[in-house]
């Protein structure tokens, strides 16, 4: 069973389907589904042609069969996961990955394509140093490697060092990180 505690319609707020209107289906405490049960559920809820997966459980026994249920009906998938966990076997399956960065990562980011995303939080120096080394050591990573940043921390000097980093390594971006509503 994937339980979701909300499907929603929203618009991109990061990443390279910025702007595109889509359904949100976050995981989390909510009523359970089988996969087929929640492709029927996201068809009925939405009329947008991408989909959002993210919270917890995103790699899951049961979501590769959700996965590729939505791309059955047309649906195309992003999906948002922590680097913390294995990526799983239908890792092709899922049009676009966005994977938080972790120093000492268990998904395999070599194993992302070229569409595919890596995502470093930025809130201070000591992150901001993070993401210096993780663009460092996923150089070869054919992939957008993007910053997110709070609206506050985008001036002065901080500013100065995220562009730095950003001039210096291709497929790289920033996105200012909005509260959620």
């Amino acid at each position: 069973m994937i339980s979701v505690e909300r499907i929603f319609e929203g618009v991109r707020q990061e990443g390279l389907n910025y702007g595109l209107a889509m359904t949100f289906i976050r995981l989390g405490p909510g009523p359970g589904y089988t996969p087929d049960d929640l492709v029927r559920e996201v068809l009925m809820n939405t009329r947008c042609s991408w989909a959002c997966v993210q919270g917890e459980g995103t790699t899951q026994i049961g979501m590769g069969s959700f996965i590729k249920g939505l791309g059955a009906v047309n649906i195309r998938t992003e999906v948002e996961t922590s680097s913390d966990v294995r990526d799983p076997g239908w890792l092709g399956s899922v049009d676009r990955w966005v994977v938080d960065y972790s120093e000492d990562s268990l998904f395999n980011l070599g194993a992302l394509r070229s569409n595919d995303m890596v995502r470093f939080f930025v809130g201070n120096e000591l992150d901001l140093d993070v993401a210096r080394e993780g663009f460092t050591k996923l150089k070869l990573f054919g992939g957008t490697r993007y910053l997110l940043v709070p609206p506050e921390l985008l001036s002065g000097q901080f500013f100065s060092d995220i562009y730095s980093l950003l001039r210096a390594h291709d497929k790289s971006r920033l996105y200012v990180r909005i509260p959620d509503a």
